[in-house]
């Protein structure tokens, strides 16, 4: 499978798992991202980001992954076990989704077609705020009002107090 196809396959699961489709817009996502000026564009890209971004959620009460557990591993030096010991299921369930995800989006998203440019922007958001970055994330304060809140709006059966109360970022 080319790189753009499997860009193209994660963000439909993603987008599919929101109740979305990426089929009305699929010849659009293999189009490079600099040649997208048409203002309707954009704001259907916008629309189909944020479906991607409740997928996320989604997928996690699915236990959907893009790749392998053990590629984590190989690709980071550590499990997802080591690295947030005592954190809860749903906590996990999060963090396997992303987690497989990073590790397809760093070997398919190089190419400068929309839906890497799409899958990347979704993954810095995404990251920034689930997954504290430094410089992206909202202060410490605001991030489990913000993720209650992202959790809730999307939809998904994920025990919102379970993954509060074990998520290693909020301690």
């Amino acid at each position: 499978m080319s790189k753009v196809d499997e860009s193209l396959r994660i963000l439909q699961i993603l987008v599919e798992s929101a109740g979305g489709s990426i089929e009305p817009m699929r010849h659009l996502l293999r189009r490079n991202y600099e040649d997208i000026t048409d203002e309707d564009d954009a704001a259907r890209l916008k629309e189909l980001s944020e479906l991607a971004f409740d997928g996320f959620f989604h997928c996690a009460a699915r236990n959907i992954t893009f790749t392998e557990l053990s590629r984590i591993e190989e690709f980071y030096g550590r499990t997802l076990e080591e690295n947030y010991p005592g954190a809860s299921p749903t906590f996990m369930k999060l963090a396997r989704t992303y987690w497989t995800f990073k590790v397809i989006l760093i070997e398919c998203t190089q190419e400068p077609s929309v839906c890497a440019a799409l899958l990347r922007d979704i993954d810095l958001n995404f990251a920034g705020l689930f997954f504290p970055t430094p410089g992206i994330s909202p202060p410490k304060g605001l991030r489990e009002e913000t993720m209650r809140t992202f959790i809730e709006q999307s939809g998904a059966d994920l025990d919102v107090e379970d993954f509060i109360r074990g998520n290693l970022y909020l301690r």
